[in-house]
């Protein structure tokens, strides 16, 4: 038998960590992913009294966060504490903690981000001449290259601060291989901005990816909370909202607490995530007891299965309320917690009962020629002795039918113009746009078949040309898109990328749906219909993978859309930056930057030409677009915007990237999403009364939607391969046929 005292030598000693050990063990524990820390973030920016919060992130949060507010900045000498763990300006005691009223008090937020990522912050106090840069590491001030001092250094900047944290969690690589990818990452900093954005409409919002020129939440200063809810979510969901006003909750004298917001009503159903806002003394929380409670409530209003959605703000007396029980700050606990439930649950009851007087139900009439339901199965004809589908399983819509609408093409405007002589050119200024004495929106279009006669110089290039403005409905040989053939490893890998990005699912809904209809051609979404199931689909996001998908399968063998007359590319340019006040923001000159662009889009224009058919002259003029999709005509409002980016957002260096950028953005012009802020190319006249160019007429519309339903859907279900995570996201699902006749047989 050994010694057992031979077990006790080999015992572990007990030794002290590291303060660096010790220092990254609990960053991990306070920020988990991106989300965590902009959570953090906001509410430092709220603390400081911010009226405008923008956020700016890339990859996910995961390469950049980077945060800009206006509120009262950080004083010079306080800098060199910033980073440092329990050092804070909201807490003095213990004791303090009963009357916080401070989103933060701990002051290990921004020491946690700086040990897990490389933190630069730019702050100017009101009172201050200029603001002050510095750089973080580990939590102490470190110089921003080395040799340098790590003193604070002076810098141009506005009242306010703008914090930026780079390479998030590079030191931590299991945590970083842990996130499934930077777009799910992105969707919960979504999701946190949009609640905090609901709950503080005082403050201006604004959240987008870098490089982005349209941000993916925009809400004004000043606004209220229905109306950010409209933004945010949907104006359907926000007109179904009951008012939970602001109520004591009973007992009083025990409880010390006010409860308000908005909830839905029994006519609304969320299907999707992110239908729960909790917040307590102005503190996005959750709440699993009062949360189950609440519906518990709706199960006696809403279908089996269905969701409520439900916003909630609580402000109870901090002396009641724990808020120091959780690493993030995401739980709390309160006193007489079973009584402070049946109190809300009361209060959001009484908002219900008071408006749930009624039901609304959609209901279809029998379709013409449709069988007569009560028709008994022995008398059908023998085409039907087949056995018929359960009425809740019958499929109605065949996805194959063609509708008399697609059969007359509704053409462009500024074609119309050109073979009509009803409307002058004065008359109603195009949205077509020219620049100035290069012609205008009325010159003559004509459509180039691939049968017509070409001549033999535009035989040779091996390109179809197209006039821009030219409309070819899908009557006219609407085959396939053949795969081009190229050798280059770098479209093969993308091409076997997006292969094996392909789900089944998807590619099933999308390749046999039938399109339904526009819900909001402002916020990019349509309805389809698979089988028994109604989808809400984002056509704008579908429309980016679609033609990015498209531009990689015709690589180097697009046909063209040529411009006539061809705007020149530095006016291009030039309206483009015009429209960015980003680069007089950050000390560039306009003009050096459009003749840094010019010039390399012109030294790259053969291989432009040969690859992607965009087709720059000698001169500078922008002759032909490459041609993606046979009879879709893309808004040209935004060509300023295609050149701009891409001198801006390729990679021209490196082969594969420079590729996919560029298709990238292509796909991003093409796509039929709404460009609010487009530069104008039309040249103005005097002429009294005249509609204003930007405006969209009703022709521009109706063009735009029937080419949306009969060119760009029907191209969905064919030369795509969908990516799974589209599902849940860009393609939700409604309702379901058989669900439906629960809630019927319920009823």
């Amino acid at each position: 038998m050994s010694d057992p005292s031979e077990g006790t030598s080999l015992s572990k000693t007990i030794v002290r960590l590291s303060e660096d050990v010790v220092n990254k063990i609990a960053a991990a524990e306070i920020i988990h992913r991106p989300s965590n820390a902009i959570k953090e973030l906001i509410e430092n920016s709220l603390d400081a009294g911010s009226t405008s919060i923008k956020l700016n992130l890339k990859e996910g949060g995961l390469k950049l966060i980077q945060i800009t507010d206006n509120g009262h900045g950080i004083n010079r000498a306080d800098l060199p504490l910033l980073c440092t763990r329990y050092a804070t300006s909201k807490l003095r005691k213990f004791d303090d903690l009963q009357s916080l009223v401070t989103y933060g008090f701990r002051g290990e937020a921004l020491a946690s981000i700086s040990f897990c990522s490389h933190v630069e912050v730019v702050s100017k106090t009101r009172d201050e001449g200029c603001g002050w840069r510095a750089h973080y590491a580990n939590g102490e001030l470190v110089p921003a290259k080395p040799g340098m001092s790590s003193d604070p250094r002076p810098a141009a900047a506005n009242d306010g601060t703008v914090i930026s944290a780079e390479d998030l969690f590079f030191n931590m690589p299991m945590r970083k291989r842990a996130f499934k990818s930077p777009s799910e990452e992105y969707n919960r900093i979504l999701d946190v901005v949009t609640k905090y954005a609901v709950h503080n409409p005082h403050a201006a919002w604004v959240c987008k990816k870098a490089g982005s020129a349209l941000p993916d939440i925009s809400t004004p200063a000043a606004s209220d909370v229905k109306s950010n809810i409209s933004l945010l979510y949907t104006p359907s969901l926000a007109a179904e909202l009951l008012e939970v006003k602001e109520t004591v909750l009973q007992p009083a004298d025990k409880l010390g607490a006010k409860c308000r917001g908005w909830v839905s009503s029994a006519n609304a159903n969320w299907a999707r995530r992110g239908g729960w806002l909790l917040f307590i003394n102005n503190r996005l929380v959750e709440s699993s007891k009062i949360k189950k409670a609440i519906e518990s409530l709706y199960t006696t209003v809403l279908p089996k299965g269905a969701s409520p959605w439900v916003y909630l703000s609580l402000e109870i007396d901090p002396a009641k309320v724990d808020v120091n029980v959780h690493p993030t700050k995401s739980e709390v606990h309160f006193l007489n917690e079973d009584e402070m439930v049946e109190a809300i649950v009361a209060a959001v009851h009484g908002a219900l009962a008071n408006a749930n007087v009624s039901r609304s139900f959609n209901v279809q009439t029998l379709l013409p020629g449709a069988a007569d339901p009560s028709e008994k199965r022995g008398e059908s004809s023998t085409a039907h002795l087949a056995r018929k589908a359960a009425p809740n399983y019958k499929v109605r819509l065949d996805p194959t039918n063609r509708t008399l609408d697609s059969m007359i093409v509704v053409e462009n405007p500024s074609q119309v113009a050109v073979f009509t002589n009803s409307l002058a050119v004065d008359d109603r200024p195009s949205k077509r746009r020219a620049l100035g004495p290069l012609g205008s929106a009325a010159d003559p279009l004509e459509v180039e078949d691939e049968e017509d006669e070409m001549d033999e110089d535009e035989a040779a290039e091996g390109g179809v040309l197209w006039k821009a403005g030219d409309d070819v409905g899908p009557s006219k040989k609407a085959g396939g898109i053949p795969e081009s053939e190229c050798e280059f490893t770098s479209i093969q890998e993308l091409r076997e990328a997006v292969r094996k990005r392909g789900n089944p699912g998807l590619n099933e809904i999308m390749t046999r749906h039938a399109f339904v209809g526009v819900v909001d051609p402002n916020l990019a979404l349509s309805l389809i219909q698979h089988s028994t199931k109604l989808y809400l689909i984002d056509h704008a996001a579908l429309g980016d993978e679609h033609f990015f998908q498209l531009g990689l399968r015709q690589f180097g063998a697009l046909n063209k859309i040529r411009l006539e007359p061809a705007p020149d590319l530095r006016e291009l340019l030039r309206l483009a930056t015009a429209d960015e006040p980003g680069i007089a923001q950050n000390g560039l000159g306009a003009e050096q930057v459009v003749e840094d662009i010019a010039t390399l889009l012109e030294d790259k224009r053969e291989m432009l030409d040969e690859y992607f058919s965009l087709s720059i002259t000698d001169d500078g003029k922008v002759e032909a677009l490459p041609m993606l999709l046979r009879g879709y005509t893309p808004n040209l409002d935004r060509l300023p915007h295609l050149m701009l980016c891409l001198g801006t957002q390729v990679d021209w260096d490196t082969e594969k990237e420079c590729f996919q950028a560029f298709l990238r953005e292509l796909a991003f012009f093409y796509s039929p999403r709404p460009f609010a802020h487009a530069p104008s190319l039309e040249v103005p006249t005097e002429t009294e009364g005249e509609v204003d160019p930007a405006a969209t007429t009703q022709e521009e519309l109706d063009h735009r939607l029937w080419q949306l339903e009969h060119v760009l859907f029907p191209s969905f279900q064919k030369h795509t391969i969908w990516p799974g995570d589209f599902l849940g996201r860009e393609v939700s699902q409604l309702a379901s046929l058989p669900d439906l006749f629960k809630v019927f047989e319920r009823c």
